[in-house]
């Protein structure tokens, strides 16, 4: 499994503002407000998180010999942890140009106090996403425990 990367996951905050923009820009022209998530998001958000760092540390224990957890529930947790940090990068860059465009357009408004404390919220997913792709790291394997005589990809007799 690949390891999470920082610019596929800007690019994924590149392609949620720019869906952003554009749903600013068809409410704004349909005289609707901004649209930023409501706070009860953050109930959504925060549940997640917990969850998935949660799986994590039963991943990390299970690694370390004090409990068992099935690797197939690890490989999932692995993947749960990138899919949040990915969704995290997107509701971080849908909020953004709601949260410039109130920035310059309003100042300080109940609108753009939600807006950045959803897009700090997405952020914190990216984060804790990363976090527990790091306790969902194997330890290496011993390459002297190998029981056909194969080490490195060469037999030896």
């Amino acid at each position: 499994m690949t390891r999470l990367k920082v610019l596929p996951l800007l690019w994924c905050m590149l392609a949620g503002a720019v869906l952003g923009w554009v749903a600013l820009q068809l409410f704004v022209a349909a005289g609707r407000s901004t649209p930023v998530l409501d706070y009860t998001a953050l109930y959504s958000l925060g549940a997640v998180c917990a969850v998935v760092l949660f799986l994590g540390i039963r991943v990390k224990r299970s690694s370390a010999g004090k409990s068992h957890f099935d690797p197939i529930a690890a490989a999932r947790t692995l993947v749960l942890a990138q899919a949040s940090a990915y969704a995290g990068a997107l509701i971080t860059g849908w909020h953004l140009p709601a949260l410039l465009s109130l920035w310059v357009n309003t100042g300080a408004s109940p609108s753009l106090t939600r807006a950045v404390v959803l897009a700090s919220a997405g952020l914190f997913m990216v984060v804790i996403g990363y976090i527990v792709q790091h306790l969902c790291k194997l330890p290496p394997e011993d390459p002297e425990d190998t029981a056909d005589g194969i080490t490195d990809g060469t037999v030896t007799e």
